[in-house]
């Protein structure tokens, strides 16, 4: 994200047509994907049209005895998992919540928040900080705008609305900005060199391992990375949804300035097995169907369907005879899926490997499938030909080469800590690992068991311990080793050891809580102490989590 940082010092500059003052902007950013880095970087370019001259610069770099002598403090800020804030928020979030917080009476600022509105804790972070500084004595110049998914209007508007402030345009010729293409960095072609299942026939679970080829000389990985991978939607879906609403195969739509057929938009553009709270809002101020106003105005009901909700459901739930062209224009592009990295560079450079779960699912009555893990697993033979972008993950490296770590992962959760373990084979590494992982049954689910019993057996792995929650009676998971292996945990965090945790949020969650336990029972100490050893482990990158 470096590339975003334009200055190090926050300067002054003059503001024309501006009526009496000259005070400097600050404009912090702070998230893990990038978006937030584009859309402070793309302020910089429209303000600087209009001789405005802000400081961009993310939230981990920022100088905090600089804030009490702020006058304009602009935040684009993400979430994270159950309203946490991203890796680069972390140190400012924690200041400006802090008993070091200075009062800013002197301070105007806004926050545009970036979220997703399937989760429980949308925007989380930029509400929170929002609030927090207006606590602080600062005043609010522009009122808080919260983004879904598809940020980039809401993002513009807010945008558009401090430049008009500043250049006094309440009324009349009023600015609206429009912003650039965000690209997450480039994209590669690949092939499918091999592909298999990894869980046997009788497993309630279809987990694939996927070895993509590739010979590009700048496509280069580090472990923990990700790749993320454009899907097509079901077919049967798209089919479900052109009859429900009367669509042919000779429909034809304008789609971004060009003419397209709706069902290849439906396929290959579109985003259909997930809503988003604003593709409902929009959908509302078509059809203004009550029963879908009353949703989206209770938050705990809109959030409990869109859990599980797709656009079929929305369509049948709360129908209307929405023309083609006005339905692709309310529908989100369709989200990339990210899909963590199984293998070594170091150990296979010219390959990317991936664990890749197909996920089914039964909700309100239908059978649905993924749109991303169908597409790989069941569209993708070996000879396939697709595009994937890499997604670095920071937060999630491996630490020195005489460092030991503790790795606990279910499921799919394995895959990054595959990788962990061939690049520490690879560059022979010194440091102790660890590893705790949990599936469903030993017989069919015991992801990559010939691997990690090899990696026992060799010495690389000092301890392997496994849980499969459906082996016995009593449901045994991750968290019940960690309760067995309390003291050993202990003693290896005591030894500087890396902690990492890999799987779903809810997996995250229960294994956070036996952590404080066990941390709590063996150093005698209270579950704030221990709560600030957890947040200290934290910002020393001691404790690493990639939660799904």
């Amino acid at each position: 994200m470096g590339q975003y940082i334009y200055k190090n010092q926050i300067q002054s500059f003059s503001f024309q047509n501006v009526k009496g003052f000259a005070s400097p902007i600050t404009i912090l950013y702070g998230g893990k994907t990038g978006n937030s880095a584009f859309i402070a970087n793309e302020i910089y370019t429209e303000f600087k049209k209009y001789e405005l001259d802000p400081t961009v610069i993310s939230m981990d770099q920022y100088d905090f005895s600089n804030l009490e002598d702020e006058k304009y403090l602009f935040i684009v800020v993400s979430t994270r998992g159950e309203g946490d804030p991203p890796g680069q928020a972390k140190a400012f979030y924690k200041h400006l919540f802090g008993k070091n917080a200075p009062k800013l009476p002197n301070l105007n600022y806004s926050v545009c928040a970036l979220g997703d509105s399937t989760y429980q804790f949308f925007c989380q972070t930029g509400k929170d900080i929002d609030r927090q500084l207006e606590k602080l004595g600062a005043s609010r110049y522009v009122s808080l705008v919260t983004c879904d998914l598809a940020y980039k209007s809401k993002s513009e508007f807010w945008a558009s609305s401090l430049l008009n402030k500043f250049q006094n345009r309440l009324n009349g010729d009023v600015v609206n900005l429009k912003f650039g293409t965000h690209s997450l960095g480039p994209t590669y072609t690949v092939n499918v060199k091999d592909k298999y299942r990894l869980t046997s026939e009788e497993s309630l679970s279809e987990i694939s391992h996927l070895v993509l080829h590739t010979d590009h000389p700048d496509f280069t990985y580090k472990a923990g990375d990700s790749v993320s991978i454009k899907p097509k939607n079901p077919y049967s879906l798209v089919v479900k949804i052109m009859i429900k609403q009367g669509y042919s195969h000779e429909t034809i739509v304008k789609y971004k300035g060009k003419k397209k057929s709706i069902e290849e938009l439906l396929v290959t553009k579109l985003e259909l097995t997930c809503l988003s709270e604003s593709v409902l809002c929009d959908y509302l101020a078509h059809t203004n169907n009550i029963d879908l106003r009353i949703l989206c105005e209770n938050k705990n009901e809109l959030f409990k369907y869109l859990q599980f909700a797709d656009v079929y459901d929305m369509l049948s739930d709360y129908p209307s005879k929405i023309e083609a062209q006005d339905l692709c224009q309310i529908l989100n592009k369709i989200k990339r899926r990210e899909y963590s990295i199984s293998s070594s560079v170091s150990e296979t450079p010219n390959e990317v490997h991936l664990t890749v779960k197909q996920f089914n699912y039964s909700a309100f009555g239908r059978n649905r499938i993924g749109a991303c893990s169908s597409y790989i697993n069941k569209g993708l033979q070996e000879g396939s030909s697709l595009k994937v972008q890499l997604i670095p993950n920071e937060e999630f490296r491996l630490p020195e080469d005489d460092l030991p770590i503790i790795m606990i992962g279910a499921g799919t959760g394995i895959a990054p800590f595959l990788s962990f373990l061939k690049e520490r084979k690879a560059k022979e590494a010194n440091g102790d690992n660890w590893l705790i992982f949990g599936e469903k049954n030993r017989t069919c689910d015991f992801l990559y068991r010939k691997e990690l019993e090899g990696f026992k057996e060799e010495g690389l792995l000092d301890h392997l311990d496994l849980a499969f929650s459906r082996d016995q009676e009593e449901k045994y998971y991750v968290q019940n080793v960690l309760k067995e292996k309390a003291k050993t945990i202990c003693t290896w965090l005591n030894r500087g050891a890396h902690l990492y945790i890999c799987g779903s949020m809810a997996m995250g969650k229960s294994v956070n809580k036996v952590l404080v336990q066990i941390l709590q029972n063996h150093n005698k100490i209270d579950k704030e102490e221990v709560l600030d050893y957890l947040e200290k482990l934290k910002e020393d990158f001691r404790l690493h989590e990639d939660l799904y």
